[in-house]
C-alpha cells in the first residue's frame, strides 16, 4: 500500500511541474512567450513618479497612465530596492533630485493627473511613428539562469532622429523591500537600447535581451517568483522635421510565466496521467480502509493460579474470519493441541491455552488466520513472563503471507 501510495504522490507532484520547452538555438530554452500586444493608444501617457523618502509612498493612479515608480533613496536608507536607475533617470533627462513626476518625460512636478494627460499627450506622437512586431521571451541559459529575450521586427513610417532611444523598463507589480516599505510599479530595471534603423521603411530583423546578471541585480527573480512583472517598450525621440523629444511609441505587457500561453494539448498527458494517479491513489486507500474494518484484534493476559494458562480475547472485524492454527516459539510449549474455529464478523470469541512449564523469557504466540477477501495473515502476540502478569498485557502485531 505504502509503494502505491508513494507512486501516486510522484506522479502528482510531477503535474505541478509543466513539460520542459525544447532546446533553442545557442543551448537556449524557452520558459514562456507571448506575442507583443498592439502598440499603445495614443491618449495613453506615462507617469513617472519619483517615491519621497520619508513615505508613504502612495500616489493618485490613472487607467490611462502607464505608471512607473523610482527609489533613489537606497543609499540614505540601507534599502534593497534598486536606485542606480532613478539616479541614472533624473541625470539623463537633466533633471533635478527634487524631481517628483514626468509625464512622457516632461516636468510636472504641481501637476493634477488631468493636467498631467494633457501635458503628457502634448508630447505624445503615439500610433503615427514605427511599428514593432515580435514576442516577449523568458529563457534559461546553459547554467539554467532565466532572462528576458526580445526577438523583433521593427520598422519606422517615418524618418527618426538618431537620438531616438527605446527603454526597457521591468517594474514589480506590487514591491516591498527588507523595511517593509510598499511601492507599486517599481522600476527594477531600466535598459535602453539603439541597435534598429531609423530610416523611414527600413526593418531591423533583431534580437533584444536584458541578461539574467543586470535582473538577479535588480532583485527579478523570474524563476523563483515569475508572477507580478510587467515590462514597457517606450520609444523617446524625434521625428523629421520636428525639434522636440516626444514619446513615439509604447507597447505594454505582462512579462509572461510558463502557464500562460498553455493550449489545452499542453495538458493532455498531465490530465491523464493525473487520472491514472487517482485510481492509484483511489485503490491503495479504498483497500487501506478495507484492510483496517476486516482485520481482527487480539488481546492476552495469564490467568493467576497455579497452572500457566493464557486466556485469548479474539474479536472479528466486519469480515469472516477462520483461526487456523497456534504455535508458541521455544523455549514455550503449549499444552494439548488447537482446533481451527471460524468465526462470524463483529464478534468475540474466548479461548485458552495451556503451557507445559514456565521459562524466563517472553512467551511468544503465532496465529495463523483466513481473512475472508484479504487472504492469510499471521498475528504475532508476546506475553511477559506470569511473574510480571499484573503490569503486562499481550499486543499482537501482524505480518502479511499473499493473498488467497
Amino acid at each position: 500500500m505504502r509503494s502505491q501510495i508513494f507512486v501516486s504522490l510522484v506522479l502528482l507532484s510531477l503535474l505541478v511541474i509543466p513539460l520542459a520547452s525544447p532546446e533553442g538555438e545557442e543551448g537556449l530554452n524557452l520558459v514562456a512567450s507571448k506575442p507583443l500586444p498592439e502598440q499603445s493608444s495614443a491618449d495613453i501617457v506615462i507617469h513617472e513618479h519619483f517615491l519621497s523618502k520619508e513615505g508613504p509612498n502612495t500616489f493618485e493612479t490613472s487607467s490611462e497612465m502607464i505608471h512607473l515608480s523610482w527609489w533613489k533613496w537606497s543609499e540614505e536608507t540601507n534599502s534593497d530596492w534598486p536606485d542606480d536607475d532613478a539616479l541614472s533617470r533624473l541625470g539623463e533627462l537633466g533633471l533635478e533630485d527634487d524631481t517628483r513626476a514626468l509625464f512622457n518625460e516632461q516636468k510636472g512636478d504641481n501637476l493634477s493627473l488631468e493636467d498631467g494627460l494633457l501635458l503628457g499627450r502634448e508630447h505624445s506622437r503615439l500610433n503615427q511613428t514605427l511599428s514593432l512586431e515580435g514576442t516577449v521571451d523568458v529563457v534559461s541559459n546553459e547554467n539554467n539562469q532565466w532572462f528576458l529575450r526580445f526577438p523583433v521586427e521593427m520598422t519606422p513610417d517615418v524618418n527618426l532622429s538618431d537620438n531616438t532611444v527605446l527603454y526597457f523598463f521591468v517594474t514589480e507589480d506590487s514591491a516591498t523591500d527588507h523595511h517593509g516599505r510598499q511601492a507599486s510599479h517599481l522600476v527594477r530595471e531600466m535598459k535602453p537600447e539603439i541597435g534598429f534603423s531609423n530610416q523611414q521603411g527600413n526593418v531591423t530583423e533583431t534580437i533584444w535581451e536584458i541578461p539574467a546578471e543586470h535582473l538577479l541585480a535588480a532583485g527579478i527573480d523570474l524563476q523563483s517568483d515569475p508572477y507580478g512583472w510587467h515590462i514597457t517598450f517606450a520609444f523617446f525621440g524625434e521625428i523629421e522635421g520636428d525639434d522636440t523629444n516626444r514619446l513615439l511609441a509604447m507597447y505594454h505587457t505582462s512579462i509572461p510565466t510558463r502557464w500562460e500561453n498553455s493550449s489545452a494539448g499542453h495538458f493532455a498527458l498531465p490530465l491523464f496521467l493525473l487520472l491514472f494517479a487517482s485510481v492509484l491513489a483511489s485503490g491503495a486507500v479504498s483497500s487501506a480502509i478495507r484492510r483496517e474494518k476486516g482485520m481482527p484484534k487480539l488481546n492476552a493476559e495469564w490467568i493467576p493460579g497455579e497452572q500457566l494458562i493464557a486466556r485469548f480475547t479474539f474479536q472479528s472485524g466486519d469480515k469472516r474470519v477462520t483461526l487456523k492454527s497456534c504455535e508458541a516459539e521455544r523455549p514455550w510449549q503449549i499444552k494439548g493441541g488447537f482446533k481451527s474455529k471460524r468465526i462470524t464478523p463483529h464478534s468475540e470469541y474466548i479461548f485458552s491455552l495451556r503451557f507445559k512449564e514456565k521459562h524466563d523469557a517472553d512467551c511468544q504466540i503465532s496465529l495463523g488466520l483466513e481473512v475472508e477477501e484479504l487472504g492469510s495473515w499471521t498475528q504475532y502476540l508476546r506475553l511477559s513472563t506470569p511473574h510480571l502478569v499484573s503490569t503486562n498485557m499481550g499486543q499482537s502485531v501482524e505480518t502479511y503471507e499473499g493473498e488467497q
